[in-house]
């Protein structure tokens, strides 16, 4: 009888033991699970533009709310077009909003803070290419976002150079 008790409890510890490794795996498994999805989550961003009022010029974002995944490289396209019959020279600022998320927004390709010159009443396209950094998911700060806003400000060159002195 002690020999079939003692089999009885090794039994039981193994049994406990395994469904405590068991437990433990399934939770692992569960927090890796759901940094992947988090990953794939796209974010949206809203683009927003203006324009300051010296300088006349059209400018908006070909679309004003994109989905980008985190780790994705992303080409924004812009419309810009001078509405005067004289040439003008713009230049252009951005923000981010929340301002932590730009911490995790880079810019590979900009128009940004480079001159644009454009002649009377012409057209063109301008375009960003940005990379939402993946550790964006993992920052506490930022891990929960979802949804962003970039804007862009064009404002006349010279009034621009004129205030950076």
């Amino acid at each position: 009888m002690l020999f079939n008790s003692k089999k009885y409890i090794k039994l039981i510890f193994i049994t406990v033991l395994f469904i405590i490794t068991v437990f433990f795996i399934k939770i692992i498994l569960n927090k890796l699970e759901n940094n992947l999805v988090k990953i794939e989550e796209p974010i949206t961003i809203n683009l927003l533009t203006s324009v300051h009022p010296n300088l006349p010029w059209g400018f908006k974002a070909v679309e004003s709310k994109i989905l980008v995944l985190p780790g994705e490289v992303k080409t924004i396209e812009y419309f810009v077009e001078n509405l005067s019959n004289v040439p003008s020279t713009g230049i252009a600022t951005f923000a981010y909003f929340p301002k932590q998320f730009g911490n995790h927004i880079r810019k590979l390709n900009c128009f940004c803070y480079d001159a644009q010159t454009l002649k009377p009443k012409h057209k063109d396209n301008y375009s960003v290419v940005l990379l939402i950094d993946p550790e964006v998911t993992k920052d506490s700060k930022t891990k929960n976002i979802k949804e962003v806003t970039i804007q862009f400000t064009f404002f006349d060159y010279k009034e621009y150079e004129k205030n950076k002195s």
